[in-house]
């Protein structure tokens, strides 16, 4: 019965050494994403950050043609507060454009308002109906007086981007 005992003993000593063993891989496995994931400032696909289109020749190709591929570099203005699903950057022609993320893929920080961000992607003028600009009026913390007011769809700058790259 002692013979039993001690084996049994035994047995649950060396079974509790291995999952301490397996816990502390696993911590030491999460300990190393999380120092990647902090060395790494892209959020998306990474993108050749080199060729930075500037926002006055971007917002002038946009007046001209349906969409522009470009990598802008701009400062963010406000983040959505709900997700950071989107985020919107001032153009130098007084407007704000709306930045969203292909696929839905990936979200902004959101305390990155006042910071500054390249990115990848498609640019385009287009509508944005009445519904959606209280949605984001919503996300944006807007008080229920100012989204009652908004009651005309909106020709607004869009872009979509693939990739963001977070200046530090």
């Amino acid at each position: 019965m002692k013979k039993i005992f001690l084996s049994v003993l035994v047995m649950a000593v060396g079974f509790s050494a291995c999952n301490q063993k397996e816990s502390s891989e696993q911590t030491s496995e999460v300990e190393e994403k999380v120092v990647i994931e902090k060395e790494e400032t892209f959020l998306g696909e990474s993108f050749n950050v080199e060729n930075v289109t500037p926002l006055d020749i971007l917002v002038s190709d946009m007046n001209s043609s349906d969409s522009v591929m470009a990598v802008v570099e701009a400062k963010v203005t406000e983040v959505c507060q709900a997700k950071g699903c989107w985020m919107k950057v001032d153009l130098p022609n007084g407007e704000s454009m709306r930045v969203t993320f292909k696929d839905y893929g990936f979200f902004m920080p959101k305390d990155l308002a006042g910071k500054s961000v390249k990115m990848n992607g498609t640019a385009k003028i287009e509508e944005t109906d009445v519904e959606t600009l209280k949605h984001f009026a919503e996300d944006g913390g807007k008080s229920k007086e100012e989204i009652a007011q908004i009651t005309q769809p909106k020709m607004d700058y869009k872009f979509v981007a693939s990739g963001v790259k977070l200046i530090e």
